[in-house]
């Protein structure tokens, strides 16, 4: 899923670490694909996924809960929110068709999921938003 995100710090020492907002939720990830220059304070699309390293860990939730969860300093994240078919509604939403495909049996639940990192992908249709 496309959405608009405005990039709210770029780090001095990792090129790829970009901290956004997208519908009043930040966070920081890792922007594998950039095809431009991009600027603090300015909105641009942005596709938003996960990178899992190891197992996959998806943990049913007793209670409603959407958010994003940062752990320590780095790029891992505890993320909360409701399975879709191709995605996780976390307050934003990530995409992993892949994987979320084979969670098809919890369509519709809360869970909680570890991930590695929240790659960005910056696409290339820009309208300086």
């Amino acid at each position: 899923m496309n959405n608009w995100a405005v990039v709210k710090r770029l780090d001095p020492h990792i090129e790829e670490e970009v901290t956004l907002e997208m519908n009043g939720v930040e966070f920081t990830g890792f922007a594998n694909i950039c095809p431009y220059p991009i600027e603090v304070g300015r909105a641009y699309p942005v596709s938003i996924g996960i990178t899992i390293l190891d197992d996959v860990i998806v943990q049913e939730l007793h209670e409603p809960k959407k958010e994003l969860e940062r752990i320590n300093s780095g790029f891992a994240y505890n993320i909360r929110g409701v399975i879709q078919a191709d995605s996780l509604d976390a307050g934003i939403v990530l995409t992993d068709e892949e994987l979320f495909r084979d969670y098809a049996y919890l369509i519709g639940t809360y869970v909680e999921m570890k991930v590695d990192r929240i790659s960005i992908e910056f696409l290339a249709e820009r309208e300086g938003k």
